[in-house]
């Protein structure tokens, strides 16, 4: 059997045929720093019902498996969970996904919005690193010594919690692995009536380099008659594949895959209307996308411009694509590009992008309104997928981008699944300095720093461009003592001055990895 291991960002998987090999692990816990001004998180900052989602790694029987997670925990305020329930979808146990109720639990959150948070049921307790955006959102990474893990959580609507609510249009991003654990890709879009019935439904899925074209299904979806009411839990089948998903609120649903064998996850959200045309894209946009190459994992961030009428804009592209070590950058000659938009009206379309040194870059995607998108790679051998967002700022500087900011990172190195869950804050300085904290947990690194690192300092220089609007170097320094320390070379992509996505450009040795960066109030 292949060994797999994952990125993931939001909705994102990474996945590498590497074997590795897992020595004892170790835990190194900093005494937390100083917050930096102007946060003040606590305990209190969590307090409701949230929806969590993550995918990554199983170190499972001498190889990695893909592991994804969804569910719903109620934070009470005080440092304590009264109440949740989540899906287990473990590519190593090849059973589908397993609903577990939690018996108890606990956190506890720092002034930088960092914390810690447990969770226990039958199958024992799990360990988690958080970092709050707000009090109602924030990235979250798994904890423990086999098993690494990213994603985000949000609160719940608990009005939502009926199939009523979940109605019109949606985008929808899967992916993972399939029943011989191949990678696999899944986007497209669907109507819901409201009732428990999906119409209209559109995907294309990229099968391991085996693409499907667009089809067209029906679904349905009913609400979990034991977890539904408390926890926002349903069962579903979209794309022809079953699914629990978790409501965060009548425009965003988190899905998890219940077929035994293949482990999908992924979410959706609500599509603005119909009627797309090429028009509805006439704005400048941020890309970020992860997967599997022929070589290992693959990951890209980018800029690119559109003119309403079919044309990428001159001299709007930039893109970074870092193919298991190898990394391309645009432009190296002469860049152009055009995309389309499905005459059904639906947000389905096409985008390619040509730099005539480095060859072609093709891709899907949906929209779901005329800023934002889901997006999967159609070039041969790569099954990647990801987003892209409107770059709304009209001037990217250090004024604009002062401030502190949750952070979530995730990749793999040359042996295995490495997450971070951290806080960062951007100096009002050119070029800005940057000062921060991390937790993250590295899987079987043969440097012998395997293992899980707490309140580890990190600091960066953020150099902006000549057109800050492309890419942007970001250099982050991690340092997990005092005899030791990892630079990781980013480049930074702003959407705006709230965020901004990275892809890092390592090649020497492999590290495959991408982050999102979002201000914290």
């Amino acid at each position: 059997m292949k060994p797999k291991s994952r990125l993931s960002l939001f909705a994102a998987l990474l996945f590498s045929l590497y074997a590795v090999s897992c020595g004892g692990g170790n835990t190194t816990i900093l005494p937390p720093p100083p917050p930096p001004p102007g946060v003040n998180f606590s305990n209190a900052s969590l307090n409701g019902q949230y929806a969590f989602s993550m995918a990554g790694t199983d170190f499972c029987g001498g190889f990695n498996f893909l592991l994804a997670r969804a569910g719903s925990i109620t934070a009470d305020g005080n440092g304590h969970i009264s109440a949740g329930v989540e899906d287990v979808n473990d590519a190593c146990l090849a059973l589908g996904a397993v609903t577990r109720q939690f018996s108890s639990g606990s956190y506890s959150i720092q002034a930088d919005g960092r914390g810690t948070l447990n969770l226990t049921n039958n199958s024992g307790t799990t360990h988690y690193a958080i970092s709050l955006s707000t009090t109602s959102k924030g990235f979250i990474v798994q904890m423990d010594t086999n098993d690494s893990a990213s994603g985000s959580f949000q609160k719940q609507d608990n009005t939502a919690f009926s199939a009523s609510k979940v109605s019109g249009g949606y985008v929808f991003d899967f992916n993972g692995v399939d029943i011989s654990g191949n990678p696999e890709s899944i986007i497209g879009r669907f109507n819901a009536d409201g009732g428990g019935g999906i119409q209209q439904g559109r995907f294309d899925s990229n099968d391991n380099g085996v693409h499907s074209g667009q089809l067209s299904f029906t679904g349905s979806y009913q609400l979990d008659p034991i977890f539904g009411g408390s926890s926002g839990r349903f069962t579903a089948t979209v794309a022809g594949h079953s699914f629990a998903l978790y409501i965060v609120d009548a425009t965003r649903l988190k899905f998890i895959g219940t077929n035994p064998a293949e482990t999908l996850s992924g979410g959706a959200q609500a599509q603005s209307g119909t009627g797309f045309i090429l028009a509805s894209l006439n704005s400048n946009f941020v890309l970020l996308i992860g997967g599997a190459s022929g070589v290992g994992p693959i990951a890209t961030a980018g800029r690119f411009g559109t003119d309403g009428a079919g044309n990428l804009t001159s001299n709007s592209v930039f893109l970074d694509e870092n193919n298991n070590g190898g990394v391309t950058s645009l432009p190296a000659g002469t860049v152009s590009g055009t995309y389309t938009v499905d005459a059904n009206g639906l947000g389905g379309g096409t985008l390619t992008i040509t730099d005539t040194l480095k060859g072609t870059f093709t891709f899907i995607f949906y929209l779901a309104s005329p800023t934002k998108a889901v997006l999967q790679e159609t070039d041969s051998g790569i099954v990647a997928d990801g987003s892209f967002l409107a770059q709304t700022a009209s001037t990217i500087n250090s004024a604009l981008v002062n401030g502190n900011y949750s952070s979530v990172w995730t990749g793999v190195d040359v042996n295995g699944e490495e997450d971070f869950s951290g806080q960062l804050n951007l100096s009002n300085a050119s070029p800005s300095a940057v000062t921060g904290t991390t937790d993250f947990n590295e899987l079987a690194n043969k440097a012998g720093t395997e293992g899980l690192f707490f309140n580890i300092p990190v600091t960066a220089t953020l150099t902006f461009a000549a057109n800050p609007a492309g890419r942007n170097s970001f250099p982050a320094m991690v340092k997990p003592s005092s005899s030791s320390s990892f630079v990781i070379n980013f480049n930074a992509y702003f959407v705006d001055g709230n965020t901004f996505f990275l892809v890092g450009t390592v090649s020497n040795p492999v590290r495959v990895i991408l982050g999102t960066v979002v201000r914290q109030p």
